[in-house]
């Protein structure tokens, strides 16, 4: 079987701040380059971080064109003193700043149109180096740049992110496919939920290991593990060897039954969409509606599935039934279970679901309700215990977990796992049948 000999472009990202280093801002800017490298079929090997300093900027530029073909820097472009990135790579890449004239003119038109004047300090955006290519920006004052140096490109972005995500997908991209003969990167994610990083790996390695054997490209294949507790994702990634091989789509999808069985029951589906998504796509499909009876996550889970897009096509809503009273009034659940089994309780789960289904008149609903802490734990009840249960008319099914972490990471591991539920139930009453695990088209 024949496998693609020539290896990806390597890349590197330069993200420039202070901001960055002291917490003040997250770098997503590096996280979203690392996203489009890849499905450019770029390798990304570096992300480096570095302060408004000149000379720290000027030697990370030509440390980065030393080692790789692509320099994505993000951030620096600004009017203020503290804006040095333009000047720092004019002087690492040895070329005179110019102010350009035209660039003046668009930055007087942006203002303009804005309908007040333009500052002085805002001229420094029309300096570019003088070899250097705008890249238009359409949504900011700040254009990027692209020049060449040592063999290498190095492109320029604003560290806003809309202003980044867009020139790097309408700007730089075009140009990086125009330089390089780019395939995406090939690569098989199994997604998984209720299983530890160690005791997962237990049970694939012995298939990886297997797979190894079939063929070079498979040989060279790199295996990633990505944990955010309570899912971990196992990601097969076709990478080249010395002699080029390198692991074709098939070859990868050809380990789904193996590892779908290695990994049962905690694995929900094969691709890039996460949990939400696919029970939204479920849902719509068969014209289900869904809805959530919250108590610990106070919304999470529902807001969760509803930062899908399309979720109203399946989410009738929520009940955030915090208090005890909520849950009477509005799940109806009797005084009498709240009494003697306690609001944590599988008897009050179960009550939450059925109550919650009927009041918004859903097809299945989901329910929560647990201890997030870090008060309010017993010896019969400690913190992290929550107890779920899902209703759909039929039957009601419930389950029992103790979670550990603090407030916030136990909330989001419970809103989490009432997806799972939401899930495993879709799946056994035949509405997200094993070949849904496959890749959808809104991945």
């Amino acid at each position: 079987m024949p496998h693609p000999a020539s290896p990806p472009p390597v890349a590197c990202v330069l993200s420039i701040g202070d901001e960055l280093l002291s917490g003040d801002i997250v770098n997503t800017n590096a996280a979203f380059l690392g996203m489009r490298a890849r499905a450019l079929g770029v390798e990304l090997r570096h992300v480096a971080v570095l302060r408004d300093r000149m000379d720290e900027i000027v030697a990370a530029t030509r440390a980065a064109t030393g080692t790789s073909a692509i320099v994505l820097v993000s951030g620096g472009l600004g009017p203020t003193t503290d804006d040095l990135t333009t000047e720092a790579i004019a002087r690492a890449v040895g070329d005179e700043l110019v102010r350009d004239a035209d660039a003046v003119g668009r930055l007087t038109e942006k203002f303009q149109r804005l309908g007040r004047p333009m500052p002085d300090a805002n001229l420094k955006q029309a300096d570019r180096p003088s070899t250097a290519t705008w890249l238009a920006n359409p949504v900011g004052s700040a254009e990027g740049l692209m020049v060449e140096h040592a063999g290498a490109a190095i492109f320029v972005m604003p560290g806003v992110p809309r202003e980044l995500h867009k020139m790097m997908i309408e700007q730089v991209e075009p140009r990086l496919r125009e330089r390089h003969a780019l395939t995406p990167s090939r690569r098989r994610m199994y997604r998984t939920l209720g299983i530890g990083e160690s005791a997962l790996a237990e049970r694939i390695e012995p298939v990886i290991a297997r797979a190894r054997t079939r063929s070079p490209g498979l040989a060279a294949m790199f295996l990633h593990y990505r944990a955010s507790m309570p899912e971990v994702f196992v990601v097969l990634e076709a990478v080249h060897d010395e002699a080029g091989n390198a692991a074709t789509l098939d070859e990868l999808a050809a380990l789904d039954e193996e590892l779908g069985a290695a990994l049962s029951p905690a694995l929900y589906g094969i691709g890039e969409a996460d949990l939400a998504t696919r029970i939204v796509a479920a849902a719509t499909k068969h014209g289900r509606r869904l809805a959530f009876a919250e108590s610990c996550t106070a919304g999470l889970s529902s807001a969760l599935l509803a930062s899908v897009p399309g979720a109203s096509q399946c989410l009738d809503g929520a009940i955030v039934a915090y208090d005890d009273r909520i849950k009477r009034e509005l799940l109806g659940v009797d005084a009498a279970l709240l009494a003697e089994h306690g609001a944590v309780s599988e008897p009050v789960a179960r009550a939450m679901a059925e109550g919650g289904r009927r009041s918004l008149g859903s097809d299945l609903c989901v329910a929560i309700t647990g201890i997030a802490g870090p008060g309010g734990g017993t010896r019969e009840k400690p913190v992290g215990t929550v107890h779920f249960a899902v209703s759909d008319g039929e039957s009601t099914s419930h389950l029992r977990l103790h979670l550990r972490g603090d407030r916030g990471t136990l909330q989001r591991g419970a809103a989490l796992w009432a997806h799972k539920l939401l899930w495993d139930r879709l799946h056994a009453i035949g509405l997200a049948p094993v070949e849904s695990l496959e890749p959808s088209a809104a991945e």
